[in-house]
């Protein structure tokens, strides 16, 4: 059961990636290519409606020039 602070971290980490995502010009579309990751998940998890692993982070992280670090601010 994930309660309402594992939500909340969700979704904050998740509204990181996708502004960071936008600041840098990539669609949900253009990450998913780089990353070969199907758009309903990267969706789900800028969402905050998906868990994520450390290794997509990176992925991520990577497709879109950043830090990982960054989508941990809150």
């Amino acid at each position: 059961m994930v309660t309402d602070a594992e939500k909340d971290f969700l979704h904050s980490v998740g509204r990181n990636i996708a502004k960071l995502r936008k600041e840098q010009g990539y669609s949900q579309l253009d990450v998913c290519a780089k990353i070969q990751m199907e758009k309903s998940n990267l969706s789900s998890i800028e969402n905050g409606r998906q868990n994520f692993t450390a290794l997509t982070l990176k992925k991520i992280a990577d497709a879109i020039d950043t830090e990982v670090s960054k989508f941990f601010i809150l």
